[in-house]
């Protein structure tokens, strides 16, 4: 029995997953529903805080059965309650958590061990994917369908950052067409981010937009500014590519507010290695995490696209999370019906909490 099944008197179960460095919580609505939206954000800002409520985890995700019936709903609330459009890693602990608990979700026939979710429920528009269970013992996969150009509620070009299409080759599959290539104006990092080398820094940098369930702008390190590669992904964690990272994330959300009114994922890819390794600054967290599997997604893409890496399945370190735990990867596989992100989510622990907290809110130190 799970925690998902033990909810009483206001009390919400919930499951932790763990996959690449990103953690979840995990409600079953399918066994608890929560009566409405308020109290899923309420619930999500208190349990996620690290000070007062359970802490330890990026996101909480809600499963609860579509109104069809034929599919799971998969939402996801952010630390400040409010709601995101999809996760990619966090689709493959959900997947994860129906092989373990709903296997009367599982899709008649077929391949039998896969599952049908709605992603994307803010649009309005919700989105189809399938999750499976994969070969290895442990494995979960996520065919997201093809890449996507970003929708405009979320990328206005006439907003200061115009993009184009880049030129294809012969060949090259339709989806190639959902890159929007852009040229950024970047302010120099601070020397306590990176050190003066007497290398000049570009007066721009050069990035591709895609949408993968998630606005994403992905930039090849090696691209304009040789000298972000070096720092970015050093073999250790220091300070300074800690603080490189969030300088970087934070200010092209800042400088290009009105192009990207509800913000952007920012990637970093090095290709310096035998893998291409990545580094990803996530909006609506406002920070970087260990890892993203929609950003694993979006960085495959554009490698693909670009003819960076060779036709076939990407394999993908995220950087950081490589720094705690080496050896850590996902894969990216392009196929005819869409990328397909695979990944080992692991479950951690299952608990049961209050569905509020009536506490103060959080006041802000004086500087």
């Amino acid at each position: 029995m799970t925690a998902s099944t033990r909810t009483t008197d206001g009390r919400v179960g919930y499951e932790k997953y763990s996959l690449a460095g990103n953690t979840f919580l995990i409600v079953d609505e399918t066994r608890t529903p929560l009566p409405d939206d308020a109290t899923r954000s309420s619930f999500a800002r208190w349990v996620l805080d690290p000070f007062f409520g359970v802490g330890g985890a990026d996101n909480v995700l809600y499963l609860a059965h579509a109104p069809d019936g034929a599919a799971l709903t998969f939402r996801i609330f952010e630390q400040d309650g409010s709601e995101t459009l999809s996760c990619g890693n966090g689709l493959l602990s959900a997947g994860h958590y129906a092989a373990r608990s709903l296997r009367e979700a599982r899709e008649p026939g077929g391949e039998g061990r896969a599952w049908t979710f709605l992603t994307e429920i803010p649009r309005g528009r919700p989105r189809q994917v399938r999750v499976g269970e994969g070969a290895e013992n442990g494995h979960m996969w996520v065919n997201v369908g093809a890449p996507r150009a970003v929708p405009e509620t979320l990328y206005r070009p006439g907003a200061g950052l115009p993009g184009h299409v880049p030129s294809a080759r012969p060949g090259d599959p339709a989806e190639h067409q959902s890159l929007l290539e852009v040229e950024l104006a970047v302010d120099r990092p601070p020397r306590n981010c990176l050190p003066d080398t007497g290398v000049p820094w570009p007066d721009r940098l050069s990035g591709h937009l895609v949408f993968t369930g998630e606005p994403h702008l992905v930039l090849v390190s090696a691209h304009g500014a040789p000298a972000l590669g070096k720092e970015l992904f050093a073999r250790a964690p220091t300070p300074e590519s800690i603080d490189l990272m969030e300088f970087l994330g934070a200010r092209i959300n800042l400088r290009y507010k009105e192009a990207f009114p509800e913000g952007v994922h920012v990637n970093f890819v090095d290709l310096g290695g035998s893998t291409p390794r990545y580094r990803t600054w996530e909006r609506a967290i406002n920070q970087e995490t260990l890892a993203c599997g929609t950003g694993a997604l979006a960085c495959a893409h554009v490698l693909l696209a670009r003819h960076l890496v060779p036709d076939g399945p990407v394999t993908l370190q995220p950087h950081r999370a490589n720094w705690h735990r080496p050896g850590t990867h996902l894969r990216v596989t392009p196929g005819p019906d869409g990328l397909v992100l695979d990944g080992r989510p692991a479950h951690i622990c299952s608990g049961t909490v209050p569905s509020r907290q009536d506490l103060p809110p959080r006041q802000e130190i004086p500087q």
